[in-house]
């Protein structure tokens, strides 16, 4: 391995967003660049070197192997993860696989000797998975991050310290619109509710929710892991958190809404685009550009883990957050399926 490479590294999933070559120009969603996949965010860290790389689909496996293995000399495949983190024995683990498989190998790795894990959305499929891979890292003291992208981008941390700063006094509202045929829970829609909760800045106390037409029944999950988006629902969902801020998710799979987060305060408002936004403090509209970087990758994630790693504190999406947005996810399915209802929190899956 190369010697400025400090930091072992495995990967497991390689369709998708796990080492699926990068459009030319970037991938768009929302109207802004969107991450590199894993494989490339580590190329792009001098410090980290991919070691082994995982996936079911054994020609995958090959295909991805044999692209990398220049770059990546010390590059293995495997179709046993398990095989793998013992054979590689990685300092960091990328969890790239179907949303409902999340569970276990986070629990493997941690339990394995992994000190970082960066773990695709949404945390899992169920709070009891979840629970499973909190305690887990916690009782090894692995550094974990789930990749919900906007917490690493310009324009919403930006947004974040004028809220904290109380440039808007006060946050009562948030309310976030989106489309297209991926605006359904467990894909964007897991993006979008981790949002509302970093902005609101509290715990969720009850929700209610309307799913779309035709998943009148979904629970539990039924999903593919994002594979075919009619699998899964959109959904109007209301979200009462503990601190009083009220937030409306409207994710509309056939619609095409004005994209966006609305904040309203006590003294004004913000818009938030994907690449600015836009503050009224009473005194006119005014825009925010935030200086810098114009988009974001895995790699802001990955330098993240390592920070940890290596000198303690926790990630900006730690799991204890992400699991707070699945509850919002589940809720919203338990509501539909109770003739939507409110459902207050903590959520029991076991009688729902």
């Amino acid at each position: 391995m190369d010697s400025c490479r400090k930091y072992k590294v495995c990967i497991v999933g390689l369709s998708g967003i796990g080492a699926r070559p990068p459009l030319a120009d970037g991938n768009r969603g929302m109207g802004a660049l969107m991450p590199h996949t894993h494989i490339h965010a580590y190329h792009h860290l001098p410090e980290t070197s991919v070691v082994g790389v995982c996936d079911l689909n054994e020609d995958l496996m090959a295909e991805t192997k044999d692209h990398w293995s220049d770059i990546f000399p010390d590059l293995q495949g495997f179709t046993d993860y398990k095989r793998m983190i013992e054979t590689c024995r990685p300092d960091l683990l990328s969890v790239v696989t179907s949303d409902h498989r999340h569970a276990d190998i986070v629990v493997d790795a941690a339990t394995n000797g992994v000190r970082g894990i960066f773990c695709e959305k949404p945390i899992a499929t169920t709070l009891a998975d979840a629970d499973r891979m909190i305690e887990a890292v916690e009782e090894h003291k692995t550094v974990m991050s789930i990749n919900h992208t906007r917490r690493w981008m310009p324009v919403y941390r930006e947004v974040k310290a004028l809220l904290e700063a109380g440039a808007i006094g006060d946050l009562k509202r948030i309310m976030v619109n989106f489309g297209g045929p991926r605006a359904i829970l467990f894909r964007n829609g897991t993006h979008m509710i981790d949002m509302i909760c970093y902005l609101a800045d509290a715990a969720p106390a009850w929700v209610f929710a309307e799913l779309d037409e035709g998943y009148e029944d979904y629970w539990p999950y039924q999903g593919d892991g994002g594979r075919n988006p009619d699998l899964e629902p959109g959904c109007s969902g209301y979200v009462h958190f503990e601190n009083g801020v009220r937030a409306y998710y409207n994710g509309s799979k056939g619609l095409t809404p004005r994209p966006g987060f609305e904040l309203t305060g006590t003294s004004g408002w913000m818009f938030i685009h994907e690449k600015y936004a836009e503050i009224d403090q009473g005194n006119g509209i005014r825009t925010i550009i935030p200086e810098g970087l114009t988009h974001f990758d895995s790699a802001a994630t990955i330098r993240e883990i390592i920070s940890v790693m290596e000198n303690g504190g926790e990630t900006i999406s730690p799991p204890r957050t992400a699991r707070h947005t699945l509850e919002i996810i589940l809720g919203f399915l338990a509501s539909q399926k109770h003739g939507n209802t409110r459902i207050d929190f903590p959520l029991d899956e076991n009688t729902v």
